[in-house]
């Protein structure tokens, strides 16, 4: 597994954790780190992931809930809401890493962490978003 794909998993685990418990995500994504023991890079990655989407999150999801078509956000999934902000915070905010990586990475995570139809869901939404935040 690349280092940046570990990244994103940890960064999922974590943002999951802390809207579930409703935890602080600084001490949620703390624990996840020292249990999955990533690279010092991994660890860094997903540190600036998590924060990205902390502090962008309400832009993240008005971008998101308007690609929702006959559906509410509230009825997306966890897993999928936070697939979803991580990958458009990171389409938005990391401007070195190409855009099909990061949709397909997220499509790659939602089929392992969400359910069967997840991928095309995720796929759907961040094609539409990635062409309104991204030229390349």
């Amino acid at each position: 597994m690349s280092r940046r794909r570990k990244a994103r998993e940890i960064a999922l685990q974590a943002l999951y954790a802390a809207e579930i418990s409703g935890s602080e995500w600084q001490d949620v994504l703390d624990d996840m780190l020292k249990r999955r023991n990533p690279s010092d890079e991994a660890a860094e990655y997903a540190r600036r992931l998590v924060s990205s989407v902390n502090e962008s999150r309400d832009a993240l999801d008005r971008m998101i809930v308007e690609c929702l078509e006959n559906w509410k956000f509230d009825r997306v999934s966890v897993i999928d809401r936070n697939i979803l902000r991580i990958a458009l915070a990171e389409l938005i905010h990391f401007p070195e890493v190409p855009g099909g990586v990061i949709i397909n990475e997220a499509i790659e995570i939602a089929h392992r962490f969400s359910s069967n139809k997840a991928g095309k869901f995720v796929n759907g939404i961040l094609d539409r978003l990635a062409g309104e935040v991204r030229k390349d």
